[in-house]
C-alpha cells in the first residue's frame, strides 16, 4: 500500500503541475515583441579629428536594450550612403539625404570651423578662419550652444539623426555662423 500510495500522489503532483503551467512562460521571442530586441540605424559624425581629416564618420547602430555600436567610415563610404549610392542599414531605401534634407556635401568640409578658430594646418585652406571661440575648441558658451539645441556636448560624441542632419543644414547658414562665432 505505500508504494501505490507514493505513486497516486506522484501522479497528482504532475497532473496538477500540468495545468497549472503557465505558457506564457515559454513564448518564442519572435512571437512577442516586448522580448525582441530592435536595432535603429544612423549616420553619425563627431568632431574628433582622425587622420584622414577633421570629422569622423560614423554608422551607428542602437539596439532598444541600450547598447551602442559604431562602425567608422572614411568620408567617401559615408557620401555613398548618404547620398544612396551605396546601401546601408541606415539608408536601405537609398534616399539621396543631402537632396531631401537641402544639405551641401560641402557643408561637411566646414564643420572644421565648429572646433577650430584658425585652420590647424598649413596649406591652401590655412588663412581660412574657424567659428571656434578657442584655438582649438570651441567656446563654453559654443558647447552650451552645441549641447542644448543638438544634444552634442563632447569631441567623442556621435551627433546621429535629426540631430546631426539639423546641425550639418544649419551651419550652411551664415547667419547661423555668426551667432555660432559671437558666443565667446
Amino acid at each position: 500500500m505505500g508504494t501505490r500510495f507514493f505513486v497516486l500522489v506522484f501522479f497528482c503532483v504532475i497532473s496538477v503541475m500540468g495545468y497549472s503551467q503557465n505558457n506564457d512562460v515559454f513564448v518564442r521571442k519572435e512571437e512577442n515583441p516586448e522580448l525582441k530586441t530592435t536595432i535603429n540605424a544612423y549616420f553619425g559624425i563627431s568632431l574628433m579629428t582622425t587622420y584622414s581629416g577633421f570629422i569622423r564618420y560614423g554608422f551607428i547602430q542602437i539596439k532598444s536594450t541600450g547598447e551602442t555600436q559604431i562602425t567608422y567610415l572614411t568620408q567617401s563610404q559615408f557620401m555613398q550612403m548618404v547620398t544612396g549610392q551605396e546601401k546601408s542599414k541606415a539608408n536601405p531605401e537609398r534616399i539621396n539625404f543631402l537632396e531631401q534634407k537641402e544639405i551641401m556635401w560641402q557643408s561637411f568640409e566646414n564643420l572644421w570651423k565648429l572646433r577650430y578658430s584658425e585652420y590647424p594646418y598649413e596649406g591652401p585652406q590655412s588663412t581660412e578662419k574657424g567659428w571656434a571661440g578657442r584655438d582649438f575648441a570651441p567656446s563654453v558658451a559654443q558647447w552650451n550652444f552645441l549641447k542644448q539645441h543638438y544634444g552634442y556636448s563632447n569631441f567623442n560624441q556621435f551627433l546621429h539623426g535629426d540631430d546631426m542632419w539639423r546641425l550639418v543644414k544649419d551651419s550652411q547658414d551664415p547667419n547661423w555662423q555668426r551667432q555660432y562665432s559671437s558666443l565667446r
